[in-house]
């Protein structure tokens, strides 16, 4: 085995285990109200640097303008550059790729929200499964967001294939339904119509499984900002 392949592995354990505690989270509040907080705004050194962070354009996936930025700080251009350059730095904004004038949003970690989610679900392909950490690591490379990942896929009518996405382990969560009120064994049903096996005590089987790691690669070469 490789080194890498050994990370790899190492990585997915921890991620497992992390999961299955986020899940328990989940489902002791599943009863309430979902509450999103679309996204987690970081914190910079000035005044100036968090008021920019701050402008609801950079929650984006299609940024921001440097004019824009400015008149929404009401900065100058060639200063308001300077400050998006030195939060680049601090890793808390990035360039949208291939875009023309230059663009700038938040870094992937903060630009967590309901339609991220939706955006790598929608990379799991029919007979396939995937889960909540799974779509968190992807997302904003670690599991904070696991919960929420599960409250957007029960709550946004828009959310693609939501039965593909199940607890660590393979397990069907138990307060999962759909639009018109079905619970688990609709999951169970549509999963089963595209082609994934369960075993006896209920969970989807490993095979099928596709990992943070695939969905990374196919998001990848698929980018949010398409």
């Amino acid at each position: 085995m490789s080194s890498a392949q050994a990370v790899g592995r190492l990585a997915q354990a921890v991620s497992d285990a992390l999961e299955e505690f986020a899940n328990e989270i989940l489902a002791g509040s599943a009863d309430e109200a979902p509450v999103f907080t679309e996204v987690e705004i970081p914190h910079a050194r000035g005044e100036r640097q968090q008021v920019t962070l701050e402008l609801p354009g950079l929650q984006s996936e299609a940024g921001m303008k440097t004019s824009e930025v400015a008149a929404g700080i009401q900065y100058d251009d060639p200063n308001t550059y300077n400050t998006l350059r030195a939060l680049e730095r601090a890793g808390l904004v990035e360039l949208v790729p291939d875009a023309s004038p230059q663009r700038w949003r938040l870094a992937p970690r903060y630009r967590t929200t309901a339609a991220t989610f939706a955006r790598v679900a929608s990379r799991i392909r029919p007979s396939e499964w995937s889960t909540y950490g799974d779509i968190s690591i992807v997302t904003r490379g670690d599991l904070k967001a696991a919960h929420a990942v599960g409250q957007a896929a029960a709550t946004q009518l828009d959310f693609p294939h939501p039965w593909r996405v199940l607890k660590e382990g393979g397990f069907i969560h138990e307060h999962w339904k759909d639009a018109e009120g079905r619970g688990p064994e609709e999951t169970r049903r549509r999963l089963e119509a595209e082609g994934v096996k369960f075993d006896r005590d209920g969970r989807a089987c490993k095979e099928f499984r596709v990992g943070w790691d695939v969905l990374l690669e196919r998001n990848d070469q698929e980018p949010f900002g398409e």
